[in-house]
């Protein structure tokens, strides 16, 4: 588990794609995100997190290899950041 500080975020997700071969795999909600219980993992990936309240900045989303989302029933759309990278490391 790595947190990477904003500033330097675009560029190291760009060096793990490009120069190490990491997949980029987001956690959000969107039109083409898939559910975790539908997707594989690829061995060698990062999970990129957004903020608890707005989610992934869009010049970010455009990096990412795969969206996955959490599904959720009723009105509540988000998780605490914790919970929800918790329930993704876990599956």
């Amino acid at each position: 588990v790595m947190e990477v500080p904003q500033d330097n975020l675009q560029e190291w997700l760009l060096r793990m794609k490009n120069e190490k071969g990491y997949a980029l795999v987001g956690l959000e909600q969107c039109s083409d995100s898939v559910s975790i219980a539908d997707f594989v993992f690829p061995e060698k990936c990062v999970l990129v997190l957004g903020n608890e309240l707005r989610g992934l900045p869009a010049p970010y989303l455009s990096l990412l290899s795969k969206v996955v989302e959490i599904p959720q029933y009723g009105t509540i759309r988000s998780l605490n950041v914790a919970s929800a990278a918790s329930i993704v490391i876990s599956t």
